[in-house]
């Protein structure tokens, strides 16, 4: 095993089909992130449409050039999935047990992606309880607000640390996002996302003291602002709803440049 990949393998069967049988993918075209030894991969086979994989280690190779032999519908390509371009026309749904070492680049990878309609990713435990959090709870962050904003999440399965070979560290959850409709403009958009960014630069200090630093503002008129909102100015941001931040981001009065 190639420990500089992050790689772990799954093995359960019963467990396997189950994250399939979740993504929805039936006669759907699939990416598959990091297909290893092809234990998902095989069953991805079987439902998906057409299936390209994106592999980084090499002595795979001979493997999944024997796999993508005998499946007409699979294609297998030994590049850096940070480094392909994965936007087009064609609607696309990713399913993958992603390394961990990475994942959040690749989540966002697939956000920026707009055909990607929806993925279903094996994460760890603690980050899937970071992307679905709700405010007020200790796992609410940045990253469970903008995940949010763009797509809608679910949990799919909690996966025990024993179900992998070599055994991780860590236990890991299953989560699927399915594309939202976008609710702000391509400007509002960039200014929600710096807005909770700011808002979150220091997770001890208010959100007006985060976003009068982040954005060097006045904070008596920052305040008012928030007032006209009906937020608090003295709440942590982790304690506002990802629709308050939206209602910022369209209302936001100071320089937007």
């Amino acid at each position: 095993m190639k420990k500089k990949f992050g790689q772990n393998f799954l093995r359960d069967k019963n467990l396997l089909k189950k994250i399939v049988d979740s993504a929805l993918i039936k006669d759907k075209d699939v990416i598959e992130i990091g297909p290893g030894m092809g234990a998902l991969t095989t069953f991805l086979i079987e439902q998906a449409k057409n299936l390209v994989a994106y592999e980084v280690d090499l002595e795979l190779e001979d493997f999944l050039r024997n796999l993508e032999q005998q499946n007409s519908n699979f294609k297998v390509i030994f590049k850096d999935i940070l480094k392909v371009d994965l936007s087009g026309n064609s609607e696309m749904h990713v399913v993958a047990n992603i390394p961990y070492n990475i994942t959040s680049p690749i989540i966002f990878k697939i956000i920026e992606s707009k055909n990607i309609k929806s993925a279903t990713l094996m994460v760890q435990k603690e980050v899937c309880d970071r992307i679905l959090a709700s405010p007020g709870t200790k796992d609410y962050n940045a990253l469970s607000i903008i995940i949010q904003y763009f797509m809608d999440v679910k949990r799919v399965v909690n996966v025990s640390k024993k179900m992998f070979y070599p055994v991780p560290k860590v236990d890991s959850a299953v989560f699927r996002m399915v594309r939202k409709e976008k609710t702000l403009e391509d400007r509002e958009e960039e200014l929600f996302l710096s807005i909770v960014k700011a808002s979150f630069h220091q997770k001890r200090k208010t959100i007006s003291n985060n976003l009068s630093f982040g954005f060097n503002l006045d904070k008596s008129e920052l305040n008012d602002f928030l007032d006209s909102l009906n937020i608090d100015s003295n709440l942590r941001a982790e304690t506002i709803s990802s629709d308050k931040f939206i209602e910022m981001a369209k209302k936001w009065p100071f320089n937007k440049e």
